[in-house]
């Protein structure tokens, strides 16, 4: 675990241990989408067998935008695609306080783009590909999702030249987000709840530090930051999981989330599953096998 400092200076121990790709034969490690960053990177998995081109998972991790590695422990949520004939994406961005909103989520686009633009070169399918994200990468993977055609949320400068004379979009054709946050100011007050060091309410603001400000002090901005503000019609095929006692983020926010997305895009393009008493990144739950065959027939259905 990585020891990170937030903006109003208070320490927090942040994400799981890394994991040992040692066993994956195909794979290509930190790779650059960007020269913008030293966080510029992602690393790309295949199946060990096959000459695809592979559909993908692409995945974000979580670490309340102040924390997380792309090769850590996080992804073992959906590492097991690599079983099932898919290639899995972890992508690395820039955290909190060095970066706030909308630059993580410039990130993230540049990074799908990018594996567009080289998706022969890494034999990936780039009409494939799933964003997916836990936690604050839940947020990044549904906020692309949700704006994949708003070129306002591209970065010009962090692609390289090929990328841009390529002409690709961040759209994606699914998206999954586990245990996400994705209203910044319901977020917010939740994590203010929670017993600080003295066992008081006073919990640490992570929203803050993202967003670069309390998302209450600026209420019509932190709206522009809500997920479900972006949501249309164009709303790729959509999974939340979340669980009923995560006490890190609102187990309301996917249903608000959801509900957004059946609203704008119809009933039938999202599903929410809800895990009766799982923690926020509960393995019991997460990485069960019985729901470890629903993320996968959600994503051999719809990629």
């Amino acid at each position: 675990m990585a020891t990170v400092k937030a903006a109003g200076g208070a320490t927090w121990e942040m994400g799981p241990p890394a994991m040992d790709v040692s066993g994956v034969p195909r794979k290509f490690l930190d790779v650059p989408y960007s020269v913008k960053s030293d966080r510029h990177k992602l690393d790309i998995y295949l199946p060990d067998e096959g000459v695809g081109p592979f559909p993908a998972v692409v995945f974000f991790h979580g670490g309340a935008f102040v924390g997380g590695d792309k090769r850590d422990m996080q992804i073992a949520v959906i590492i097991d695609c690599l079983n099932r004939g898919f290639a899995a994406v972890s992508v690395e961005y820039r955290l909190s306080p060095e970066a706030v909103f909308p630059q993580a989520v410039n990130d993230c686009r540049a990074a799908i783009k990018f594996l567009k633009a080289t998706a022969p070169t890494y034999m990936l399918d780039p009409r494939r590909f799933a964003v997916s994200g836990t936690s604050a990468g839940a947020y990044l993977a549904l906020f692309c999702a949700a704006t994949g055609d708003v070129p306002f949320f591209d970065d010009a400068e962090l692609d390289f030249d090929f990328v841009a004379e390529a002409g690709v979009t961040a759209s994606a054709a699914a998206a999954i987000g586990f245990f996400g946050l994705y209203a910044l100011p319901e977020a917010s007050l939740y994590s203010k709840a929670l017993p600080n060091e003295s066992g008081q309410p006073g919990g640490w603001d992570f929203t803050a530090d993202f967003f670069g400000a309390p998302p209450e002090k600026y209420p019509f901005l932190a709206e522009f930051a809500d997920v479900s503000k972006w949501v249309t019609d164009k709303m790729p095929q959509t999974l939340l999981q979340a669980g009923t006692a995560d006490v890190v983020v609102p187990y309301s926010d996917s249903v608000m989330l959801a509900s957004a997305i059946a609203e704008k895009a119809g009933a039938d393009r999202v599903r929410l599953d809800t895990l009766e008493g799982a923690e926020h990144g509960d393995q019991r739950y997460y990485e069960s096998a019985e729901n470890q065959e629903r993320i996968f027939a959600f994503l051999k259905k719809y990629l």
